[in-house]
């Protein structure tokens, strides 16, 4: 991509592509690393309370998540988004959920191609230049156990290949990638982000089932990965979500996780988030003490005040323990929180990832706002119809339903979507 074209796209705000000194923290091109006396590892790595480089200079990890890309929610494309069990749809909206759904009103050709429309537009190696342009150094990535391990033991090569545009991309762009499991096995909790099928969470309801199945699969994934110094590290679970009574099956689980990682990868970091939606410290302080040299304790900020109460549990337990802190998650809010949070985070040396990258009719809170096109409302209209009660509910003819779903995936292109100035400059303009 050339200059002028990233320029089209976004303004270079501030010391952004530089990654000079800004806000008393130096921020680094998470590749931007000389050779080093231990040459062993050239990544990341944890230094007390400071997630460092090569050199030891001090990295403020600041980036995307592209959830909609890799385990699309219903909200990230305008569907019905509740809470699990009141009975007022069908299922819960969740990656597979809205495949499904849309398989049964599409013919299987377009349904196909959707989703490798979808795929390819929404996020691609040009995506990669823009963020680091704008000032990105990291990039969560939602991974969702059915397209990378659709069954115990069984991995998906096209799975890995996804996986491994994504590390090529960052590579080639220094931005450092953070591999999430969004999606476990069994569902982590009952909420549609861990794309559970039936409101719930089998990875603590049938532990001997599931749990095993997750360890292979983050030492499958370490394994792959365990040599590569653009990947950050390992977050072991989003947002997990036990049964009441069985919170406590959370800590001895990640511990378990990072054993079978660490027998193939002793480098990356461990990023572990804590109960309660991974959104105040009590959840945090669950997963308490430390188990391993190279941690991060993550938190999630969304809808809160920006000052300092709204994070000082944290920031004692950092202090407490000598773990840095890692804001995973955070937005969907106006571009006005945003400049907020991230004042507020930098001046305490706390890293962020904004959630998500685009949405479907987006209203200031991500980087792009898609157009729906016209026939999307019939759809919708149709899954906000399907109830537990109420199943007559008609679906779109499959030719407009197909003509309507293809020209949204074309309309996720970047070239096609609204590009939300005001959001990235309120994420990277503070500096």
């Amino acid at each position: 991509m050339t200059t002028t074209r990233l320029h089209r796209v976004g303004l270079a705000l501030g010391c952004a592509a530089a990654f000079t000194a800004c806000g008393g923290a130096r921020i680094v091109p998470v590749l931007e690393q000389p050779a080093h006396a231990d040459a062993a590892w050239t990544g990341l790595r944890v230094s007390g309370t400071r997630i460092v480089d090569a050199r030891g200079a001090n990295v403020i990890l600041r980036g995307f998540g592209p959830g909609e890309w890799t385990n699309t929610e219903a909200y990230m494309i305008r569907w019905p988004d509740q809470d699990p069990g009141k009975g007022k749809h069908q299922s819960q909206y969740g990656y597979t959920a809205i495949h499904s759904t849309l398989a049964g009103i599409m013919h299987a050709a377009a349904y196909d191609r959707f989703w490798r429309f979808w795929k390819s537009n929404d996020v691609d190696e040009d995506d990669f230049a823009r963020m680091q342009s704008w000032g990105a150094n990291s990039l969560r990535l939602s991974i969702n156990y059915h397209w990378l391990s659709p069954e115990r033991g069984t991995y998906s090569s096209a799975g890995w290949a996804w996986i491994d545009d994504v590390v090529r991309w960052g590579r080639a762009h220094h931005v450092g990638i953070i591999l999430c499991l969004h999606a476990a096995p069994g569902a982590q909790s009952p909420y549609l982000q861990a794309d559970t099928p039936d409101v719930i969470a089998h990875l603590w309801t049938q532990p001997k089932i599931y749990q095993p199945w997750t360890i292979e699969l983050w030492k499958a994934i370490a394994k792959r990965y365990a040599d590569e110094p653009v990947v950050i590290g390992y977050d072991l679970l989003d947002e997990p979500i036990p049964p009441k009574g069985d919170e406590t099956a959370v800590r001895p689980f990640y511990v378990r996780v990072t054993q079978a990682i660490r027998s193939v990868d002793r480098h990356h970091i461990i990023f572990v988030e804590g109960l309660h939606f991974a959104g105040d410290a009590a959840g945090m302080r669950a997963m308490l003490p430390p188990w391993d040299d190279e941690m991060v304790l993550v938190f999630h900020k969304y809808w809160d005040k920006n000052n300092l109460a709204s994070i000082q549990g944290y920031l004692d337990i950092r202090k407490q323990y000598g773990v840095p802190l890692w804001n995973g998650e955070t937005g969907e809010n106006t571009p006005s929180w945003l400049r907020r949070m991230v004042r507020l985070l930098q001046r305490n040396d706390i890293g962020w990832n904004s959630w998500t990258y685009k949405k479907v009719d987006d209203r200031g809170s991500s980087a792009y706002s898609v157009a729906s096109p016209p026939g999307y409302d019939a759809i919708l209209k149709y899954v906000r119809c399907l109830t537990p009660t109420h199943r007559n509910c008609a679906a779109p003819p499959p030719a407009q339903a197909d003509s309507t779903m293809l020209q949204l995936a074309r309309n996720d292109a970047t070239a096609n979507a609204r590009f939300e100035q005001p959001v990235i400059e309120a994420l990277f303009g503070n500096r």
